[in-house]
């Protein structure tokens, strides 16, 4: 009888020990894609802000009123965009990056441009041009100093939060 048992306690061991290798293998897996999931929301945010700086590059004094009111209403877009990205990394990161600061600043940004844009549209001749050249160069800016690739180290959000910055004499 004991022989009986103990083949069955040693099968079932060995299949708890199988299963224990399997879930923490399962479970690394599942960590580096929470980390390239990650990545890739860092990725497109990345992308929308690098969008918006070749818009607002699209964008001449030297344009028609009608085509700068165009362009204008397609940064506005992108502006959205980047909002919108960013609420995606902000929902799917650990908050180590304390993005909320960031998240309130590229609301005010919106807030900021729109009546730029109405402006541009409603009074075709008296852009304020000046602040637009102000809100290109800041935006090239922060594109320019963001982080190229997400890691999650305390250096990165150093260096996130460094370029982040960069928004706030737009806003202020």
């Amino acid at each position: 009888m004991s022989k009986k048992y103990s083949k069955t306690v040693a099968f079932v061991v060995v299949f708890f020990v199988l299963l224990s290798i399997f879930l923490l293998f399962n479970n690394g897996g599942f960590n580096n894609k929470s980390k390239n999931k990650v990545s890739s929301y860092y990725a497109s945010f990345i992308s929308s802000v690098q969008s918006l700086d070749l818009a607002l590059a699209q964008i001449d004094e030297d344009q028609e009123p009608d085509e700068i009111a165009v362009r204008m209403f397609d940064v506005y877009t992108y502006i959205n965009f980047v909002n919108d990205r960013l609420d995606l990394l902000i929902d799917n990161t650990d908050n180590s990056l304390e993005l909320d600061t960031l998240k309130n600043d590229l609301s005010l940004l919106k807030n900021y441009y729109e009546p730029l844009v109405r402006k541009q549209i409603s009074n075709k001749d008296e852009s304020n041009l000046q602040a637009h050249n102000e809100f290109k160069k800041q935006i090239h800016l922060f594109n320019e100093a963001l982080p190229k690739e997400f890691k999650n180290t305390k250096d990165f959000a150093q260096d996130f939060n460094k370029a982040a910055k960069h928004i706030k004499p737009i806003i202020n």
